[in-house]
């Protein structure tokens, strides 16, 4: 008798704990769901309040932000350099500071390059076609073929144009806007100070990278979890990976796109050739428009010589941009971020959409982030078994834990 009442109780006892026992909602994840409603609630009722709380705390991390933007972009140079360089201490602390050095001076290299070859022929071109409007406009119109190309009404705009009385009211606008513009100014002043401030952050924040990612690892892991840690990690090891083949890819981009039109004015006979491959270069690392914004640039360079060679520099332009598009940005920063296709275009679309000019810059490494995010959950839910939890589940025991 006692065996088999040994027997029920232990089938009775296997039967309750066989099947799954739910989980009763912790007081903390009630509390966790009460405050996010509730701050969630008080950002909706009070949305004037809190946008100005943002961008005052946006305006005074700004030095910040610059400084963690500009540490990324040069940590990619920087890590270069650590792997090439041996390093004369056990710690690798000479290393690390040639190689910080190095990748600044690299930078600051590149910028003055860019900036003396490009700067004095923009100016001085817009010097020179304001000193030759009067002229040019005068053999528009005395040309009948060029005229004939121009509306009559245009033609009786043209020449009715005082061009002393231009110059003077632009002469008269810059002095009376010097005081109206003045917060602008100051406004721009501070931008350049957190920007320099921005400098003196990256040097920081490169130096003691190793320290503060490990100091952010435990933060984490002592106040929300080591799960939590794992994930984070994860995550940014797919933007990182993602930002920096973006980045390395439209360096090359800009590096090969800049070098064809090089070529290609040079072969065409077209003035300072280095110059107009260099402009073009460094503008196409602007998404969609930077390019085109390039080519326009370069043709008013050009312009303040030859109208007919500037005619020419726009055709070879679009040439060897359609060469780059079909063949050099599909190989080189699509494939690279691990986008094809539309993507690209559509993660500039979104991002212009959400963030504005910035969203242009970010758009295709924040659509390839979430594409191996994306992938990654999905490989992993395919081993998952067909009786477990739910994501509801799971987002529920990550808050209770």
């Amino acid at each position: 008798m006692s065996c088999m009442d040994d027997a029920g109780n232990k089938k009775e006892h296997g039967g309750n704990g066989g099947g799954k026992r739910e989980r009763p909602i912790s007081w903390k994840t009630c509390v966790k769901l009460i405050i996010s409603a509730l701050i969630v609630f008080l950002c909706m009722r009070y949305w004037g309040a809190a946008e100005g709380f943002i961008g005052l705390l946006c305006g005074g991390t700004l030095a910040i932000f610059a400084g963690l933007i500009i540490a990324y972009i040069v940590n990619i140079p920087m890590r270069f350099f650590e792997r090439v360089l041996p390093g004369s201490t056990g710690d690798g602390t000479v290393n690390r500071t040639l190689s910080l050095v190095l990748s600044f001076v690299c930078a600051l290299a590149v910028l003055v390059f860019v900036g003396s070859l490009v700067i004095p022929n923009l100016v001085g071109a817009i010097v020179k076609l304001a000193e030759a409007a009067p002229g040019a406009v005068d053999s528009l119109t005395s040309n009948q073929f060029l005229a004939s190309l121009v509306p009559p009404t245009m033609l009786a705009q043209l020449e009715s144009i005082d061009w002393e009385q231009v110059v003077n009211d632009i002469a008269g606008w810059l002095q009376s806007g010097v005081a109206s513009s003045l917060p602008q100014v100051m406004s721009l002043f501070g931008q350049i100070g957190a920007c320099f401030m921005g400098i003196i952050f990256s040097f920081w924040f490169l130096g003691e990278k190793d320290g503060l990612s490990g100091g952010v690892h435990k933060l984490i892991q002592t106040y929300i979890g080591k799960r939590a840690d794992e994930k984070f990690s994860r995550a940014i090891g797919y933007a990182d990976r993602s930002f920096r083949s973006y980045i390395v890819g439209a360096g090359l981009e800009g590096l090969i796109f800049g070098g064809l039109v090089t070529v290609a004015c040079t072969i065409a006979g077209m003035p300072e050739a280095l110059m107009l491959g260099a402009l073009v270069g460094v503008m196409s690392l602007i998404p969609m428009i930077g390019a085109l914004i390039g080519a326009i640039l370069g043709a008013i360079i050009i312009l303040a010589t030859s109208w007919q060679q500037a005619l020419i520099f726009l055709v070879l332009f679009f040439i060897v941009q359609q060469i780059e598009q079909n063949f050099v940005y599909p190989r080189v920063v699509a494939k690279s971020v691990g986008l094809t296709g539309m993507w690209p275009l559509v993660g500039i679309t979104i991002g212009t959409a959400i963030f504005g000019f910035v969203g242009a810059f970010v758009g295709v490494p924040l659509t390839a982030t979430v594409f191996r995010i994306v992938e990654a959950d999905l490989a992993r839910r395919e081993q998952l078994p067909d009786n477990g939890p739910s994501p509801f589940e799971r987002l529920q025991k990550s808050l209770s834990d």
